[in-house]
């Protein structure tokens, strides 16, 4: 376990305050502006519809008897991609044509067109429904694929948006940070998913993580937590703080993905009738999304 030092606390402080603009005072504010947009979309009926889908979805995990964290990931990556939460059975990456409602970012998966926000929400509320902590976690990844492109906007810009009470949907939650994902607690460790790019990252250092199968590194940005999660801001750094004790844990490395990944596959082909049934029993919940969500 790695010692915190003075020179580290003064590091984990200068972060979770960024310098004395992100006060808990701040977090509170922004959180407070945001639960008024979100309490507009969890009176639409897009909203309950996708967390039927959700708790469906965590039905079907139980009922498979998964309990491993990566192995619920891996599950729900091929299930995304497949196109099983979609209509007509169709997925595919856009950044450009989502609509990212606050209060179900995940929703825009319904319409068969989603992004890494969209993915990184549902996959964590699907976590949370099984026992899994879980929470949305941005980040900056230079070589990765699959993100969207980062934005020019500074964290300022963000901060004088919100106390300027701007249209909250329209904000860049991401101007700091290029690409989401799911960070989630196992064995007192955190690690992170990527259900964009079917993969997982370990927390090799202080905020930064590093993806498996690619020498890519990726600097987290957890601030975005705060304001999509409302994660208290004591839990908040008790999470920064064992992020970094535990990051010195051993990576994970491409054949332990490959083993969930195998793990994943066989339960699919083992259970293709009781998929099959899981996908005409949220049909009904993907209609009304992609009738409301607008």
């Amino acid at each position: 376990m790695r010692e915190i030092t003075n020179a580290t606390t003064e590091q984990l402080i200068k972060f979770t305050t960024f310098n004395g603009l992100y006060t808990e005072d701040v977090m509170r504010k922004l959180q407070k502006q945001l639960q008024v947009e979100k309490e507009v979309g969890r009176n639409k009926p897009y909203y309950r519809a996708y967390l039927n889908i959700v708790k469906k979805s965590a039905n079907l995990i139980k009922a498979l008897g998964l309990e491993d964290p990566f192995t619920k990931c891996s599950f729900f990556y091929y299930l995304l991609w497949l196109g099983m939460f979609s209509k007509n059975q169709s997925f595919t990456f856009n950044e450009q044509e989502r609509i990212s409602d606050i209060s179900a970012l995940g929703a825009d998966i319904m319409l068969g067109k989603a992004a890494c926000l969209n993915n990184s929400d549902m996959l964590s509320r699907l976590l949370r429904a099984t026992g899994t902590e879980s929470y949305i976690i941005g980040c900056d990844v230079p070589d990765i694929k699959a993100n969207p492109t980062t934005s020019s906007s500074s964290y300022l810009d963000f901060i004088e948006e919100c106390e300027n009470n701007r249209d909250f949907a329209s904000l860049n939650l991401f101007a700091y940070g290029n690409h989401a994902l799911s960070i989630f607690a196992y064995q007192n460790t955190y690690y992170l998913a990527d259900p964009t790019n079917l993969t997982f990252l370990s927390i090799t250092d202080f905020l930064e993580a590093t993806y498996a199968s690619e020498k890519v590194k990726a600097i987290l940005k957890p601030a975005v937590s705060l304001v999509l999660e409302d994660v208290d801001p004591k839990h908040f750094k008790d999470i920064i703080i064992r992020s970094f004790i535990y990051s010195d844990s051993k990576p994970i490395n491409t054949d332990f993905i490959n083993h969930h990944s195998d793990i994943s596959k066989v339960l699919i082909a083992q259970n293709i009738n009781t998929i099959n049934h899981f996908y005409e029993s949220i049909k009904p919940e993907i209609d009304i999304v992609c009738k409301t969500l607008k």
